[in-house]
């Protein structure tokens, strides 16, 4: 792969480096977010060394990607993603492989919730106050908790908003659901809000989750920045939104990708290999970037490697697809919390989210449920989940009900890992066998965030900051990636 040549702001900065004067050769093992990250961060940065990527899969994007249903031949998302303005990393990954339009964002956060059954929704949105009370006016009218459970949750908005890192961090080891309980949050409160937070960005129940990530969660995102938590909309099934722009801008910053190739092991006998099934590549750098049981596998001749994801642990995702011949939600509905529902979540109106000319012919409207945590439900079938929908969308809208045409369900066994209380210990730092010259990353390693998008991009440039010895701070962007959105910028879209 011809190597781009270099500009001449890069010339002077390069040619003040020592570790510049000579080419290295570094793979990066996984293609998704965070491998993708890497390799690209790397070779922004230091772009007269060779880069290969190698994926065993045909695309690239990870779990963050669409499988083809065999009856249909459409590309269906493997479950419902979204993303956030918070996601800063993430978005200026977007942005850095020219994929803006892939995304389109809130220009105001808007988060509706809806009575199943009697069709009432009221939202969740940002006012006039600065944070962490920019939500309050809203709040107040929030006509699904009670007064008492308002007043209550003032406190703990405000302490949680105060929290420094190092209070987060003591909370490891107890359950948020505990500690709400222990701050006098109710029942009504911990199901209706806080739990549902935590189920969707944690895909954990809240008396599963620890309470340092979930604390992080609530400060970070829907306390923090006024407009952090703005939803992203993709605008084609994800991996028509991601791999097309991923592939293409690795290969025109000279990184050579290998698609449906397996590593089938690493060695360290007379210097770095990685072992494919027809080639071994001897390198310099190595950067692991795959979900922690497959890092445990390739790596066990780590011990501290295999003891940690011995204690880590999967939760589910469960993904629905119900594509009906004509409207069965409001033609104003985009998406909305189910209230009260265990396994029908939320509903997202996909023809509100997919650019028209992306959408299929024939498709009135296509539904999109998102099952978190949905590990009970892995071996019901198809029907059951069909009468779950049935039940919440027809008796929400009985005089738009059609059945639908096609209905889906893609079960995700080892969707994203376990924040379980205790679990901080085993999220590895990137640098942890550096001394041998290999570099993990993955939405599992220590980011301080949890298994998502966004996480698993940070893990990359994590990665490649302590490959490249540079002590980047997370909270900056990367250098040489544009910077990431705020509200009103005419460059990224509007949902």
């Amino acid at each position: 792969m011809r190597k781009r040549e270099l500009t001449k702001q890069e010339l002077i900065h390069f040619g003040s480096s020592e570790r510049f004067g000579n080419m290295a050769r570094i793979v990066v093992v996984g293609g998704g977010l965070s491998g993708v990250a890497s390799a690209l961060a790397i070779a922004d940065s230091s772009p007269e060394d060779e880069v290969i990527l190698v994926e065993s899969r045909a695309q690239l994007g990870g779990r963050v990607s669409s499988i083809k249903d065999p009856k249909s031949g459409l590309l269906l998302d493997n479950c419902q993603h979204a993303c956030f303005r918070v996601y800063d990393c993430f978005l200026q990954l977007l942005a850095r492989c020219g994929a803006r339009d892939s995304i389109k964002l809130q220009a105001k956060t808007d988060l509706p919730f809806l009575q199943v059954g009697g069709g009432r929704i009221a939202s969740l949105s940002d006012g006039r106050l600065e944070p962490p009370n920019h939500m309050a006016g809203s709040m107040i009218k929030f006509p699904f908790l009670s007064l008492s459970d308002k007043i209550a949750m003032r406190k703990v908005i405000k302490e949680l908003s105060e929290m420094t890192p190092e209070q987060m961090s003591a909370l490891d080891d107890l359950n948020f659901e505990q500690w709400l309980i222990e701050k006098g949050q109710s029942q009504r409160a911990i199901d209706r809000f806080w739990g549902f937070f935590v189920l969707a960005a944690l895909n954990i129940p809240v008396s599963q989750a620890s309470a340092a990530l979930s604390a992080f969660l609530f400060q970070r995102g829907l306390f923090g920045d006024a407009h952090a938590f703005d939803v992203g909309a993709f605008t084609s099934d994800l991996s028509d939104s991601l791999h097309p722009h991923l592939l293409r801008t690795l290969e025109e910053s000279g990184v050579e990708v290998k698609l449906s190739t397996k590593v089938n092991s690493i060695s360290k006998e007379n210097g770095l290999k990685v072992c494919l099934s027809k080639e071994i590549i001897s390198c310099e750098k190595i950067v692991v970037a795959l979900p922690h049981h497959l890092t445990g596998r390739l790596l066990s001749e780590f011990s501290e490697i295999v003891e940690a994801v011995d204690h880590l642990e999967y939760r589910s995702l469960i993904g629905i697809h119900a594509l009906h011949s004509a409207e069965v939600l409001p033609k104003s509905f985009t998406f909305a919390v189910c209230v009260d529902e265990p396994i029908i979540q939320m509903l997202f109106n996909k023809n509100s989210e997919i650019d028209e000319e992306k959408m299929p012919e024939g498709i009135g409207q296509w539904v999109s449920v998102p099952i978190s945590c949905g590990d009970k439900w892995l071996d019901w079938d198809d029907e059951q989940f069909l009468e779950e929908y049935r039940r919440v969308v027809k008796g929400t809208y009985p005089h738009l009900w059609n059945e639908p045409d096609s209905f889906v369900v893609i079960r995700n066994r080892k969707a994203t890992f376990a924040p379980l209380p205790g679990s901080e210990k085993y999220r590895l730092s990137q640098d942890l066998i550096a001394k041998d010259g290999i570099y993990i990353a993955g939405a599992w390693t220590n980011t301080d965030w949890p298994s998502t998008m966004e996480g698993a991009v940070r893990s990359g440039l994590l990665a490649a900051s302590s490959l490249l010895n540079e002590n980047w701070n997370p909270e900056k962007k990367w250098r040489w990636w544009p910077s990431p959105p705020k509200r009103r910028d005419d460059s990224w879209r509007t949902w």
